[in-house]
């Protein structure tokens, strides 16, 4: 697409970011113009910004640059950006004039096809390529019409590395002409609290950059800003051209008075060790294991190789044994034992041949495993300067011995009486997990249910580490994670993901058959779902041109090896959150009350005109509304019939970070105060900021979440075109409500609470498939009748039949007032 009549400019990220700019024509250079310093060719480069937000070692970092067209023709602008290997591209949108067109990720075969065509037709296509041993380049380009202006938006994510006892971010600049507004900004969150933070420039003389670069840090926040104005950023007094080039470089350190930090975060677990420059200490584990016949087949199977990856782990110093536990207790050997080469290999012998068979009597199995470290201790068997940790690993209740989880809990707790932390690690979906984290919590350790679909390994790697978590507040952080205003949303759980890709793809490397199948199965669907570009994933970006469209594709290099130090190391898995109720509304329009205590559902219509807009949820708390217009179905003036309803918009707005988003059939819109974003439900794309992700489904759903613990998703109906009295319409679904707060009201947010209701006196119906009954509810007695809506969530077309109880004449008896109470004049 370039060419001598087309001068364009080049927008450059370097390293991670960096801004360059420059015509492509040879003949022009910079500095030789009498244009004004900020304008070249036509194109001014106005802002350029870098946000980075790193929380717990996490960056999450969004490259803005925005570019307008003074010219009277067309000119070509194009987008560059260099990052590190180690970091996966998770989004990329271009904007011109208030449209904004997204990139999609997709597995890399399929958009290698699409690149290639595009190639192929003569279209303009960029690429992801290697330039250099840490970095990798990104560039897309696009014509820009005369007085028009063009937004590049690019995201990134990667796990900062500690290299010289300090996390380092590097960002090389190279703007190679003047920016009005350039900033580079990071804000960082550690729970463990900043103990320093430093920025540096190569490219500018300390006098300056003190000047242009604030920072600070003060308990767990820091926060560094370099805004170099456009004199300070001119080569000399006079000159056009731009001394911005070379690295900026952020450092900064964590307290370190305890080696390891442990977070939980919307249902996932990262647990980070990094213990340079302090004394290894001795530990002391005993491992309580669930041998119950119910441990048959794969669950066993993941704990001896979870069990045998932790023996390859553990060091001479540490002491160890082993608690088997069914109908009764057994023990690999009498007391713990130290660590040694060959006590190491009888124990990895002794796990390869443990065999499931009979009950459970978890009682037993722990308080001899308890009684083991305590004994230990008191005869001063282990180090006196060692730190012991007992861990069960079970998939079901006790139904032999002591088996009411209240006695059990009282038993554990006497006997470890706060001298060490309790691990509990659940198996399967089938068991009392809210009793094995109670009994875990209040014991200063923490639960986790294990997925028997993936590879223990990862979920249990080195979790003899976690002896050191007993020095972390977990009540401190979390109150901490509630205030922070640095933190990008649900970030543990794409750190989560980042991880385990990077580990399976790691594993996969050496695999083969179909073990390299199943990891890279298991790697390209998280990469897919988190929308992270791989070595199996490439993003498309297919912008418009000319009536034409033209596509680019970011794509990550293959799996050579990456030089990069990397001293510390995560560790990681997840667990399954407890079952919360949902809540939705969809159809003509159905509302369903999901109560997962009652195993049952309560549903109820409300019957209102076109036009009318509904509350459905509002927080004055947390700023949050969510309102819905609702559409009828075409008629004519001669049927008689009652016109179903639905939802043709949805207002969704958080009043606290000033942030709209309409939703309609035909696109989604979105105000971060008064700029304006418009997208279609042709693609799919994620914008974040802080506390707020937006995730487009192509032609299924939008989710969106305001931080931990507010998620909506929207569902799209689309109707068959052929139909003439249908619209298409919306569902509306609330998935996790667990932050807000006890004044949320609305048709849907008021059954945010707990409530209770009774259903008897079961009897025929007018309809004999739909029998009636007598609801008690808020002091109401009402007739109900047993039916079923649809949850559309999984699958827009077919849906899910849900059983409930349906409350007749708009809800009335149940919901609070009246429905009319809940019509509000418009949807913000």
């Amino acid at each position: 697409m370039a060419s001598a009549r087309w001068p364009c400019l080049i927008l450059a990220l370097l390293s991670s970011l960096a801004v360059s700019g420059f015509p492509r024509s040879p003949s022009r250079q910079l500095g030789k113009r009498s244009l004004p310093g900020a304008v070249v060719n036509g194109i001014e480069v106005y802002s350029t910004k870098v946000s980075c937000k790193v929380t717990s070692r996490f960056a999450h970092n969004v490259v803005t640059t925005r570019a307008v067209n003074h010219a009277d023709t067309a000119k070509e602008v194009s987008f560059d950006v260099e990052l590190p290997k180690t970091a996966f591209i998770t989004n990329f949108t271009l904007t011109i004039d208030g449209v904004t067109y997204p990139g999609n990720v997709k597995e890399k075969e399929v958009a290698k096809k699409q690149y290639e065509k595009a190639v192929s037709q003569g279209k303009t296509a960029g690429l992801v390529k290697a330039s250099g041993r840490k970095l990798e380049k990104f560039t897309v380009s696009v014509n820009v019409a005369a007085g028009s202006k063009v937004t590049f938006e690019l995201t990134y994510e990667e796990l900062l590395k500690r290299h010289k006892g300090k996390y380092e971010m590097y960002l090389k600049v190279q703007p190679k002409q003047l920016v009005k507004h350039f900033e580079i900004t990071a804000d960082i969150f550690e729970p463990q609290g900043i103990s320093t933070l430093d920025a540096e420039a190569s490219f500018i003389t300390n006098d300056l950059l003190g000047s242009a670069l604030t920072k600070s840090f003060s308990g767990k926040k820091g926060h560094v800003s370099f805004k170099p104005s456009l004199d300070q950023q001119r080569s000399c007094p006079t000159c056009t051209d731009s001394l911005l080039k070379g690295d900026f470089i952020i450092t900064y350190d964590v307290n370190r008075e305890s080696p390891a930090n442990v977070q939980i975060v919307n249902g996932y677990f990262v647990h980070f060790f990094a213990p340079q420059g302090l004394p290894v200490v001795p530990k002391n584990v005993v491992f309580v294991i669930d041998v119950s016949g119910s441990m048959y087949g794969r669950k066993m199977e993941q704990t001896k190789d979870a069990l045998l990856k932790i023996l390859d782990d553990i060091k001479e110093d540490d002491y160890l044994n082993f608690v088997l536990f069914s109908g009764d207790v057994t023990t690999w050997k009498d007391s713990l034992v130290q660590a040694t080469p060959e006590n190491i290999q009888k124990a990895r012998e002794f796990v390869r041949n443990i065999r499931d068979q009979g009950m459970t009597n978890i009682n037993d199995g722990l308080l001899t495993g308890i009684s083991m470290l305590n004994k230990a201790r008191e005869e001063h068997k282990v180090p006196e300067r060692s730190t012991s940790i007992i861990i069960m690993l079970t998939d079901g209740d006790a139904n032999m011995g002591v088996s009411k989880p209240e006695k059990i809990q009282e038993n554990v707790r006497n006997a470890i009486g706060g001298k060490f932390p309790l691990y509990n690690l659940g198996f399967g979906n089938n068991l009392n997990y809210n009793f094995l984290e109670s009994m875990a919590l209040e014991n200063h350790g923490l639960a986790r249910r294990i997925y028997e679909d993936s590879d223990a390994n990862l979920q249990l790697q080195a979790i003899n580490d976690l002896t050191f978590t007993e020095e972390v507040d977990m009540k401190e952080m979390e109150e901490a994670l509630k205030e922070r205003d640095y933190i990008f949303g649900n970030y543990i759980e794409r750190l989560w993901a980042y991880l385990t890709i990077e580990q399976l793809l790691e594993k996969r490397k050496n695999a083969q058959g179909k073990e390299k199948e199943t990891l890279t199965a298991q790697a390209l669907d998280l990469s897919l779902k988190y929308h992270f570009v791989t070595p199996l994933t490439s993003m498309v970006v297919t912008k418009p041109e000319d009536n034409e469209n033209q596509t680019a594709i970011a794509d990550k290099p293959g799996e050579e090896p990456v030089d990069a130090v990397t001293p510390s190391t995560a560790y990681l898995t997840s667990y399954q959150p407890p079952v919360t109720p949902y809540y939705y509304v969809d159809g003509d329009p159905h509302f369903i009350i999901q109560v997962p205590e009652k195993d049952d559902a309560i549903c109820f219509n409300i019957d209102e005109d076109p036009g009318t807009v509904l509350r459905l949820i509002q927080d004055p708390v947390t700023g949050l509304t969510v309102n819905g217009q609702i559409i009828g179905e075409k008629r004519s003036s001669q049927d008689s019939q009652p016109r179903k309803t639905y939802f043709g918009k949805l207002g969704i707005a958080n009043a606290h970070l000033d942030f709209r988003i309409e939703v309609t059939p035909e696109r989604i819109t979105l105000w971060n105060g008064a700029a304006q974003s418009t997208f279609s439900w042709l693609d799919t794309v994620m914008v974040t900021q802080d506390g707020l992700s937006v995730m487009i489904n192509k032609k299924k759903n939008m989710v969106v979440s305001f931080g931990d613990g507010a998620t909506f998703v929207v569902v799209l109906h689309q109707v068959w075109k052929k139909q003439p009295n249908h619209h298409d319409f919306l569902g509306f679904y609330v998935v996790d409500s667990h932050r807000m707060s006890t004044q949320t009201h609305g048709l849907l947010g008021q059954f945010f609470h707990p409530f209770d209701f009774k259903v008897s006196d079961i009897h025929p119906g007018s309809d004999p498939t739909k029998p009636d009954a007598t609801m008690v509810v808020k002091n109401h007695r009402l007739t109900v009748t047993r039916g079923s809506q649809k949850d559309y969530r999984k699958d827009a077309s077919i849906g899910v039949k849900v059983a409930c109880w349906f409350v007749h004449d708009n809800g009335q008896g149940l919901i609070d007032g009246i429905h009319s109470d809940y019509i509000v004049p418009d949807l913000f």
